[in-house]
């Protein structure tokens, strides 16, 4: 059976969940591009709800951006960027420690991001 979401964005497959929701890989009908579609899980979601408004004020190139919100206030789905990765514990466990110019480069990269969060008045 198939699941679609705000009438555009069929689920494809569970990709993780969180303290806030669980994420799904899916497909945009709409524009034919893949999406990242968060189901939001935590009872509060006004917040959930200023954060994906904030999220999606944020361009960089290093922050995932915020495409859509589908959903009603009891069951709201942020749509976002899909970016395929692994989480940063998953790839030390799987290739061991990283040299420290990779460590360096991955911190610089999201050092980037929450300067510009907090140039954008996020965080």
């Amino acid at each position: 059976m198939t699941t679609t979401i705000g009438g555009r964005y069929t689920l494809l497959e569970r990709v993780g969940s969180g303290a806030m929701g669980v994420v799904w890989r899916a497909r945009d009908e709409v524009l034919a591009r893949e999406v990242a579609v968060k189901q939001l899980i935590t009872g509060d979601h006004q917040r959930a709800m200023r954060e994906a408004r904030n999220a999606a004020r944020l361009h960089h190139p290093h922050a995932i951006a915020v495409f859509d919100v589908v959903g009603t206030d009891d069951e709201p789905w942020i749509v976002m960027e899909y970016l395929p990765s692994h989480s940063l514990s998953a790839l030390i466990a799987e290739r061991g420690p990283m040299k420290p110019a990779q460590a360096a480069s991955i911190g610089a990269k999201v050092a980037s991001a929450l300067a510009a969060a907090h140039a954008a008045g996020i965080v």
